[in-house]
């Protein structure tokens, strides 16, 4: 009897996991929901400096050489980032946005913009291949973008906004 209350008790905990597994689709929704939050928050204080931009990065992550004014590499093991910022553009800049629109071919799963206190922002999601997607976001004159597997949607999409938020533009 003890056997077989302990095999019943295996399958209830292998269905609990499998219920807990989420789907592509509850990943992105749940990254958006961080990428949203992120973007209302105050701006995480910068710990990190180029020589010419000061933004706040999570630790773990590395600023890559070479890298310049616009354009800064940062790394995660085999994660890659692009950090690109454009000092012309202010906080309600849509200029990032209406470029990643020009392209009507492009068809993104997730795309949300969000508006606070005369800034813009958004967040994009698209699937490339089987566990890969490109994520988008930016607010003003500031864009990241990444190509993350599936299960770290939710989590880069939250620190890359934190990110893009830290560097300072006129608000």
């Amino acid at each position: 009897m003890p056997r077989r209350k302990l095999g019943l008790a295996v399958i209830a905990a292998a269905f609990l996991l499998a219920g807990c597994v989420a789907t592509p689709e509850e990943r992105v929704a749940n990254g958006m929901e961080s990428v949203e939050s992120a973007f209302e928050q105050q701006p995480e204080n910068t710990n990190e400096q180029t020589d010419h931009v000061e933004f706040y990065l999570p630790g773990g992550y590395t600023v890559e050489e070479p890298s310049d004014e616009n354009n800064i590499i940062i790394t995660k093991g085999s994660d890659s980032f692009v950090l690109f910022v454009n000092p012309n553009e202010s906080a309600d800049s849509r200029l990032f946005y209406d470029l990643q629109k020009a392209n009507p071919e492009q068809e993104w799963i997730a795309d949300e913009t969000f508006e606070e206190n005369g800034r813009f922002g958004f967040a994009t999601v698209r699937n490339i291949a089987e566990d890969l997607y490109e994520l988008v976001v930016s607010a003003g004159g500031v864009k990241m973008t990444t190509i993350s597997k599936e299960s770290k949607i939710d989590g880069n999409l939250e620190w890359m906004m934190k990110t893009v938020r830290s560097i300072d533009s006129e608000e």
